[in-house]
């Protein structure tokens, strides 16, 4: 029991031992604090002068660099306007003088055109009796005999005799027949089922479609350019060869 109250006592008088000393070190504290904020007020006040300083000094900047700003947006304005009319009277020359070029060039062009046309004027002109003349007397002719020699109208004109012949034994048939004493069927007829006068139109109106190579081959040299002498060549070279008789021949 005696132990216990002598512990007791101890720690007490360490406990209020601890306190004194937590006291006087919060007592430190607190001065610190207290030296800090004193500080910490004093270097507020002197930044707000500062700031006002440097307010009124920005302001007087500001207004400077306005001013200045406003000064250098006017003379841009001058400078584009006087490039823009500077750009506009340089476009128009340059269109001018580009307009003057082309009405020149189209001139000579047209100088140029006119002369070398009528110089073909001129070469055609002096050919042209000479080239009507063989046409007339040699070329028309060669022709011709080259189209009624040829394959396609032999091949056209046997078909169109068959076809006529079919038509007309189909005719005769139709007439002649004694189906109701020889008892024969229609159907038993080749051509029964054939319309052949349709056969014989169609191959009739086919003339008008009907295509010659020597037809193609003249329409071709046509188209590209070559001129009657090369034509006259072309059918007389093959008249020679062929002994003016044949068929249309591939030019």
């Amino acid at each position: 029991m005696g132990e216990d109250i002598l512990e007791f006592e101890a720690a007490k008088k360490e406990f209020a031992a601890e306190r004194e000393a937590f006291n006087s070190e919060k007592k430190g504290l607190l001065w610190r604090v207290a030296d800090s904020e004193d500080k910490l007020a004093k270097e507020k006040q002197f930044n707000a002068n500062r700031q006002k300083d440097w307010e009124a000094a920005y302001e007087i900047s500001n207004r400077d660099l306005k001013s200045a700003r406003d000064e250098v947006v006017k003379l841009k304005a001058e400078k584009a306007k006087d490039s823009q009319e500077y750009e506009r009277l340089a476009v128009a020359h340059k269109e001018k003088e580009a307009e003057s070029q082309a009405r020149i060039a189209a001139l000579e062009k047209t100088v140029e055109e006119q002369s070398t046309q009528n110089k073909a004027l001129k070469l055609l002109a002096k050919d042209l009796g000479a080239d009507c003349k063989w046409l007339l007397a040699r070329g028309i002719p060669l022709i011709v005999d080259r189209l009624v020699k040829s394959d396609e109208l032999a091949k056209y004109m046997f078909e169109l005799g068959g076809a006529a012949y079919d038509n007309g034994r189909k005719d005769g048939y139709g007439e002649g027949k004694v189906a109701p004493l020889a008892k024969d069927k229609d159907y038993q007829f080749e051509l029964y089922k054939v319309d052949c006068i349709a056969n014989y139109t169609a191959k009739r109106q086919e003339y008008e479609f009907l295509e010659f190579v020597i037809i193609k081959a003249i329409k071709k040299l046509i188209r590209k350019g070559i001129a009657v002498e090369t034509l006259k060549k072309v059918l007389e070279d093959t008249d020679a060869e062929t002994g003016a008789a044949g068929p249309s021949h591939q030019v």
